[in-house]
């Protein structure tokens, strides 16, 4: 008879071990500051929201679109804020990403759920990778999103209890790295095939 606890059922694989937990089992989340009620004092502390255009940009999605007009508040009360580093999930584009430093002491607003990681246990690169592009994470994100079509958003509960099957830490540290690397070289192949279409139509105009 086995002794294992249900929660921590393991596999056997190539890589060893597999052990077989749930989200709040490794990690904490921390639904972010709701915007509406955020208390502004004219004498507080100003804050730049960590918005739509930065999490893409952490996503290594270019957005020409960006607004470079953005809004400030000013605060004495606690707000959640983002560090360098951090890994956040956005509840509506259903992905999460790594805080780019640049993006630090941002205000996280409640359509964001900061994931703090058990390091011990759990490498945040990885679980990036395990959330946006394992079929255990992509198969449970349909099952937690709800709302209508036009607008669908994560559920806060559900996704704590996702399934995750975790191999060593060595393991989630290599695919992790593996993982950073291929999105960062997706975006730049993709900027410089904009860029080489861009100055090709340039051109074509410069010739009428």
């Amino acid at each position: 008879m086995s002794m294992l606890h249900p929660q921590f059922k393991c596999n056997l694989s190539l890589f060893g071990v597999l052990m077989l937990l749930t989200y709040k089992d490794i990690a904490t989340f921390t639904a972010g500051s709701h915007i509406s009620r955020i208390q502004q004092s004219d004498h507080g502390r100003a804050y730049f929201f960590y918005a739509t255009e930065h999490f893409l940009a952490d996503d290594w999605q270019y957005d020409e679109s960006a607004n470079s007009k953005e809004q400030v508040v000013k605060t004495n009360h606690a707000v959640l804020l983002t560090k360098a580093g951090d890994v956040v999930i956005s509840l509506i584009h259903g992905k999460a990403v790594l805080v780019n430093p640049i993006f630090a002491g941002r205000i996280l607003g409640n359509n964001y759920v900061k994931v703090d990681v058990d390091a011990t246990q759990l490498n945040a690169s990885w679980f990036v990778w395990h959330f946006n592009e394992s079929s255990e994470g992509r198969r449970q994100r349909a099952q937690a999103t709800q709302g209508s079509t036009a607008v669908q958003r994560i559920a806060v509960n559900e996704l704590k209890n996702f399934v995750i099957t975790l191999p060593s830490l060595a393991q989630q540290h290599a695919m992790g790295g593996l993982y950073l690397a291929a999105h960062e070289k997706r975006y730049y192949q993709e900027r410089i095939a904009q860029l080489n279409e861009q100055q090709i139509l340039k051109q074509l105009s410069d010739m009428i």
